[in-house]
């Protein structure tokens, strides 16, 4: 999903969008299919994609959503699967050409989440709490969070110490490649973390 490549990304994702069938698409989603709309959270935010536009609303303000977030929506649309969520852990090394993107994952999530959270984990606490993640039992800490409906991201840091600097990870379900590409994970964790981070000035 490069940059200036947006607009051909999104024709594409428009048009295998409307080659799909709505009903289809809702089950495999886990989404609610209703008078020509699908209605889901994506991020926290309760949105609406209309079919078979593929219109992204925000339903709180009425407002579309930003370009790279409706491309998000529309692959998680088009490509999912309808697995069962396995609970089975996997790193974004583990997905289908993991380790061909993981400098870009690195980048937009794992060092920003260190930069920010890896020497004061109360604020980390503090952030997960307030975005309604649910305490895992990896790290000195970690929260999971469902940035959309069948994709569960668990974040796990660990404190510094006397020997070692402060770390972190990005935890995946083993399910994970039946809902989206590969890169599109790397868009998804770094705007989940820009909401933890957004939560530290509320």
């Amino acid at each position: 999903m490069a940059n200036f490549n947006l607009d051909v990304t999104l024709k594409k994702s428009l048009e295998e969008f409307k080659s799909k069938r709505a009903e289809d698409m809702a089950w495999k989603t886990g989404t609610e299919y209703r008078d020509g709309k699908f209605s889901l959270t994506f991020l926290n935010l309760p949105v609406e994609v209309t079919y078979p536009e593929g219109v992204v609303v925000n339903k709180i303000t009425g407002e579309e959503i930003g370009l790279i977030e409706r491309i998000l929506i529309l692959h998680y649309f088009t490509h999912s699967g309808g697995s069962p969520i396995l609970n089975k852990n996997i790193t974004f090394k583990e997905l289908p050409g993991g380790n061909i993107y993981i400098d870009p994952f690195s980048n937009r999530c794992i060092r920003p989440l260190i930069h920010v959270f890896g020497k004061d984990l109360d604020r980390f606490r503090s952030a997960g709490e307030k975005f309604g993640g649910e305490k895992q039992a990896f790290g000195d800490i970690s929260f999971r969070f469902y940035p959309l409906p069948r994709i569960p991201v668990t974040f796990v840091l660990w404190g510094e110490d006397e020997e070692f600097p402060p770390n972190a990870n990005i935890i995946l379900d083993e399910s994970a490649s039946d809902y989206l590409p590969t890169e599109d994970y790397a868009f998804l964790c770094g705007m989940l973390f820009g909401k933890l981070k957004g939560c530290l000035s509320k």
